[in-house]
């Protein structure tokens, strides 16, 4: 218990050498950025009105400026979760609490999370004290092969959706091929139908049919309506990445030739054969999201699962981003990097992967630090990619954010029973 006590007083007391906005200058730091691998060691990161002002060795730090001593210690930036559920789904064995799933007749391109993000989740601030700062909030796949479109969030501020309808998330796997008979085959077919029939409905603005449908004696017709076609149209019409789960290899093909027939801009999530096909993923341009932990063969679609899948894509060029795809542990990030970099993946190219790789993919203003940008970046305490380190504190454009959580909460009431019986406790 001391030493949980010493960890969170030194976290404390770092925090009380700063307001949440004022102008600071963090001295003697080693700093990552996507310009540079590394700054010139030590640096210093200074911080005005919001935004970065001046990086490097020989920064002029103005005399009204709050100075910090980062000797030993780490400046990144704020890290980035590319697929999660944060925001739309509190505890996932309580029905009422998730909004990720649309179910059997709301499931497809048109079903939209953003109206359900929920500003007052806690998983919010359990994950930014940790140093995640923003994320993409995705639907969970559900009865069709498309899951809906989803949001890019910041942990922190008025306002978490800074970009609604982000992007387009789907599957080609064996259970999104229950939805259209059970073949991954006519996955395939059923999306370059839904895109096909989209070039003639933009043309007549309509659809002949009957809309599409799900279920035992469903598959002969699978057009969809105008709703959900209005919903690709407008992926379509923005450019909006299409997310698509695939784990095989051939899958993995498949999308690829589907992606240059019809001009998608592709994600492909999970990969775990990515490896197979990393010459191809790199020639097209395609990038990759993996969680590099999640490496076992534990069905038929990953077989060729492999510990170092992160390295051999890197190495051939592939643009790679890491996913805890869990909305409460998206603070594992930096485990997922650490893991990777183990399995021969190179340093810096992990912390791409959770930072500015994810940031770049979904066109996030995030994952980088740089002269101009809004200031949002983390102090740790060490190496961020080793998990016996923290962050000490964490800044999101331009404000310290404070570093209580209910987690931290519920530490402070079983620490001291006696504390706050008197008006009861708050866990929010």
């Amino acid at each position: 218990m001391s030493t949980i006590n010493g960890m969170l007083a030194i976290i404390l007391v770092m925090l009380s050498a700063v307001s949440a906005a004022e102008d600071v200058a963090i001295k003697n730091v080693r700093v990552y950025s996507p310009s540079t691998t590394q700054l010139p060691d030590p640096s210093t990161v200074l911080v005005q009105q919001g935004r970065v002002v001046a990086l490097g060795s020989n920064v002029a730090i103005p005399p009204s400026v709050k100075i910090i001593d980062g000797t030993g210690k780490f400046v990144t930036a704020g890290l980035v979760e590319p697929h999660s559920q944060i925001g739309i789904e509190e505890i996932s064995a309580v029905d009422s609490t998730v909004d990720s799933r649309g179910g059997e007749h709301a499931s497809g391109p048109a079903f939209d999370i953003q109206y359900a993000v929920n500003e007052a989740s806690t998983l919010l601030q359990i994950n930014l004290v940790e140093g995640v700062t923003h994320a993409v909030t995705a639907p969970v796949q559900g009865d069709d092969v498309f899951a809906g479109l989803g949001v890019g969030l910041v942990l922190y501020g008025d306002s978490l959706i800074t970009q609604p309808q982000l992007a387009l998330f789907g599957a080609v796997s064996a259970r999104s091929a229950q939805s259209v008979g059970g073949s991954r085959a006519e996955v395939i077919t059923h999306l370059r139908r839904a895109f096909s029939d989209l070039k003639t409905y933009r043309q007549q603005r309509a659809l002949t049919g009957p809309n599409y449908s799900v279920g035992h004696a469903a598959h002969q017709e699978r057009s969809y309506g105008k709703i959900d076609m209005d919903a690709l149209a407008l992926v379509r019409e923005r450019g909006l990445p299409v997310v698509l789960h695939v784990d095989r290899a051939n899958e993995i093909r498949q999308v690829l030739r589907l992606a240059a027939d019809f001009d998608l801009p592709l994600v492909i999530r999970g990969a775990a054969e990515g490896w197979k096909v990393a010459s191809e993923l790199a020639e097209a341009k395609v990038p990759v999201i993996i969680d590099p932990m999640n490496n076992l063969p534990d069905g038929f679609d990953r077989l060729g699962a492999r510990a170092d899948n992160a390295a051999l894509l890197d190495k051939a060029g592939v643009q790679v981003a890491f996913s805890v795809s869990d909305p409460h542990n998206a603070r594992q990030l930096r485990q997922l990097a650490g893991n990777a970099v183990a399995n021969g993946m190179d340093w810096f190219a992990a912390l791409q992967a959770i930072t500015h790789v994810p940031a770049e993919i979904f066109g996030l203003q995030a994952g980088r630090i740089e002269v101009g940008e809004p200031a949002t970046l983390v102090l740790w305490n060490g190496d961020p990619l080793e998990i016996t380190t923290w962050a000490e504190a964490v800044m999101v454009n331009g404000d310290w954010i404070e570093a209580t959580s209910r987690q931290t909460r519920l530490f402070e009431r079983y620490q001291d029973l006696r504390a706050g019986k008197a008006q009861g406790f708050t866990y929010q």
